[in-house]
């Protein structure tokens, strides 16, 4: 989901400014950290992609992960690197140990630290997940009012997630007037060609 060739390139003007410059043993050596760092980084993400689209079989959720990838990769030229790997090593740790009370911290951490990262936006849901009642409620708001447009690898994309969960809570709560309102936003347009985890459209799977 990272932009290889960005980072080659940004590797690339690193070294010819060095070639130029007179450069201390340390910074010899930060140059060299931040190629080891980055091709770990393309090794995991690879990985995980790799991963990813072997799950995903239907054509909605194939688009959409090419939606999720456009979404990532433009986010590079808008923040600075260290703080898209700062934010995905603690989402991809918190993510190990959803069930337990040190994931929501991490999960927050995200949330609070990094609030224009797309990982921001999974982080939230899944703290929605991770809580009942009126907090649940407010975490699945705050997807919709501030994260609509983040992406999972995946494919799913956190607003229309977020949508039809808080749609199924108030169903679950009696508030059918409510509920309907939210099933009618998954059938507009933007909407509708909106995956779950499993790659099925969320319009098919609401009642």
């Amino acid at each position: 989901m990272y932009n290889r060739q960005a980072i080659q390139a940004l590797l690339l003007t690193t070294l010819a400014v060095s070639l130029f410059m007179p450069a201390s043993a340390q910074d010899q050596d930060k140059v060299r950290e931040l190629e080891q760092r980055v091709e770990k980084l393309e090794k995991q993400m690879a990985k995980m992609e790799a991963l990813v689209a072997k799950g995903q079989t239907t054509p909605e959720a194939k688009e959409m992960m090419q939606a999720a990838r456009q979404h990532v990769e433009s986010e590079r030229a808008k923040f600075e690197p260290r703080d898209i790997e700062k934010a995905e090593k603690l989402y991809q740790k918190a993510a190990q140990i959803l069930s337990t009370d040190d994931s929501k911290v991490l999960l927050d951490s995200v949330v609070a630290e990094y609030p224009q990262l797309n990982r921001a936006g999974c982080a939230q849901l899944y703290r929605a997940q991770q809580e009942s009642g009126q907090e649940r409620e407010r975490l699945l708001k705050d997807c919709i009012e501030r994260f609509y447009t983040c992406y999972y690898l995946d494919g799913a994309q956190v607003g229309p997630l977020a949508v039809f969960q808080l749609a199924y809570y108030y169903r679950e709560k009696g508030m059918e007037e409510d509920a309907s309102i939210l099933v009618k936003r998954l059938h507009t347009e933007k909407n509708m060609k909106a995956v779950g985890h499993d790659g099925e459209l969320l319009v098919d799977k609401i009642y």
